[in-house]
């Protein structure tokens, strides 16, 4: 109550300063060890939605690192211009003032990282912030002196870089979901989330996401007389264990039954695969018990992938050692891309096609994923996970055995990246079937790997609503305002609903006739308008043209071709784009001209 007290406290503080038109909105933000999601909710009573990034995807690569001041290819000019400038002028250059350093983000840090043959797990969010509360607590229980003060202030730079790099992606987040609202900065509140198995740095996330938002705020710029209030708001609502914010998103927390229920909440995603036992009594939810494998991580499935594409192609390419490209760094790198792609797309289809241009010492890469080869390689992890499973059903139901109780759970939720996975889906029905254990809703509702930011959002919108209605209720009985009506201090605090069209089927390529989808261009759910640009190896391409195929759930459908494309020579490469507008009207260029195709069936 002393929280809420506070919330409305700086709510009506924020008044003074801001029109009465104000609206907040709740921002729901999963930051994962690989990727970070966000949702909105603008209204307590409306479905959440995905909040894109920059390039129209639905999740953000958790990196973030400094720009390079200059090229680190030796075959660019630039490179060695700047460095002889940078050698006459070094005396120069001391006196001047420092250049505000940029970051990099997403899809640019990961491809700034690969030029320059760094790793990419020292610039993790996470890792960051692990690192920082890591150095902090040295600093606090360590005094050095000396000559070791200069390792002291090499420490205290690192982390300076660090946690400019934080504050610089969550600042990009931030301005994300501005942009997707339609709001300002200052009237976005967020709920995080963080792993049961580690909440150490769970105070370190919420402050430097908290700076990361003033940022924002600052560069979208404020009146001076609203600074001090500015700086006294608390953005972050509230942080909730994963397995709470999943039983948020399946509704599974908003029933108004009395009744206990026992949750088991299944999250396999990058770092690990948890299991946790949920207890909810009256709408609080409790963790009863947590078991997680870090073995059995996504990063750990997608080096199985890269090490099967590297194979295929030391295979194809004999003069190759066995071995040789995955010691190196840049075609390893280029593998990892390529993998975590196929990975999304065999949710779809059942054989993928990876190209990679000039893989290694200059040979590019053709390879075929099937499905049945995928989850041949996938079956040792298969069988850890269910042994895992039963045996923590199995280590219940003994532990309930000794206080006389029968376990039974109510509902079986699946969570993370990897639950898309088929041969996965299809081992949470065999162990968890549908008619004995509720499932949750469906992924269409609820994306497994979307659920955690998703949960959040909910909460947040419900934790505002509840804070607006509790301040109405409390100016309603005041005697200066006995009529009820919401008091011009409270303006703010209503929202507004917001729907985002979203595509309401995926849409792919078939190269050759009678073949299974090869080519995922637009996902389901994808937020429109939809805009996606890919190469395409056309050299085993049909006389007939490709065929572009419509996928739902139910079927497979062509809905037109595109003609003209001359297949004979070898590793000839097609730029293709395909748009959804806000309208659904779908339309297809090659090459940057629109190409006509015909409708099969309308």
């Amino acid at each position: 109550s002393n929280n809420n007290n506070n919330n409305n406290s700086n709510n009506n503080n924020s008044s003074n300063g801001s029109s009465s038109d104000s609206q907040l909105v709740a921002v729901g933000v999963d930051i994962g060890s690989h990727n970070a999601r966000i949702y909105i909710s603008q209204n307590s009573t409306s479905y959440p939605s995905i909040v894109p990034n920059e390039n129209g995807q639905r999740y953000t690569l958790a990196i973030s690192v400094a720009e390079p001041e200059i090229e680190s290819d030796p075959m660019n000019d630039q490179y060695w211009d700047d460095n002889k400038k940078q050698t006459k002028d070094s005396s120069s250059s001391a006196s001047k003032k420092k250049k505000d350093v940029h970051y990099l983000h997403g899809d640019a840090a990961r491809k700034s990282l690969q030029r320059l043959k760094k790793p990419i797990e020292p610039h993790c969010i996470l890792n960051m912030i692990k690192t920082l509360q890591q150095e902090q607590q040295n600093h606090h229980q360590e005094e050095q002196g000396g000559d070791e003060e200069q390792d002291q202030d090499l420490i205290q730079q690192d982390d300076t870089s660090n946690q400019d790099a934080c504050l610089s992606f969550f600042q990009h987040l931030t301005n994300l979901t501005a942009h997707a609202s339609h709001t300002s900065p200052q009237h976005l509140r967020f709920v995080l989330s963080v792993p049961p198995s580690d909440t150490s740095f769970a105070s370190e996330l919420s402050v430097y996401f908290q700076q990361g938002v003033l940022q924002s705020i600052q560069q979208a710029g404020y009146a001076k007389s609203e600074k001090k209030m500015i700086h006294s708001q608390k953005r972050i609502l509230s942080l909730i264990a994963h397995p709470v914010a999943i039983a948020h998103a399946h509704g599974l927390l908003s029933d108004n039954e009395s009744g206990k229920k026992n949750v088991l909440i299944v999250d396999w995603g990058a770092s690990a695969m948890s299991m946790t036992h949920l207890v909810i009594v009256g709408g609080i939810a409790r963790i009863q018990k947590h078991v997680w494998e870090p073995s059995l991580s996504g990063r750990n499935i997608i080096a199985l992938v890269v090490k099967h594409i590297a194979e295929l192609f030391e295979r194809k390419n004999r003069g190759i050692p066995p071995g040789e490209v995955m010691c190196n760094k840049k075609a390893r790198a280029k593998l990892e891309i390529a993998a975590e792609e196929a990975l999304r797309s065999l949710g779809f289809s059942s054989k993928v096609t990876v190209n990679i241009d000039g893989l290694y010492e200059g040979l590019d890469c053709h390879a075929d994923v099937m499905l049945a080869t995928f989850e041949m390689l996938m079956r040792s992890f298969l069988t850890k996970a269910e042994g895992l499973w039963k045996g923590f059903q199995e280590e219940e139901e003994e532990e309930e055995e000794g206080n006389n109780n029968i376990i039974k759970y109510d509902a079986v939720i699946g969570a993370g990246s990897v639950m898309n996975i088929k041969c996965v889906e299809r081992l949470m029905d065999r162990i968890f079937p549908c008619d004995t254990f509720h499932r949750g809703k469906s992924a269409n509702d609820v994306p497994p790997e979307e659920a955690i930011a998703m949960g959040c959002a909910i909460y947040g919108s419900c934790y505002l609503s509840t804070t607006f209605l509790d301040a109405i209720h409390d100016n309603s009985n005041d005697e200066s305002n006995g009529n009820g009506n919401i008091p011009d201090t409270l303006q703010h605090l209503s929202l507004v609903e917001e729907e985002v069209a979203l595509c309401p089927m995926s849409i792919g390529l078939r190269l050759v006739e009678g073949d299974p989808i090869a080519i995922l261009l637009i996902e389901e759910g994808a937020p429109l308008p939809a805009l996606v640009t890919k190469m395409i190896n056309v050299s085993e391409c049909s006389s007939k043209g490709i065929d572009i195929v419509q996928i739902t759930s139910e079927d497979e459908k062509t809905i037109g071709k595109i003609q003209g494309i001359d297949g004979g020579e070898e590793n000839k490469q097609i730029e293709i784009t395909a748009e959804v507008d806000e309208s659904g009207i779908f339309s297809v260029a090659v090459n940057g001209l629109v190409t006509e195709w015909e409708d099969m069936d309308s």
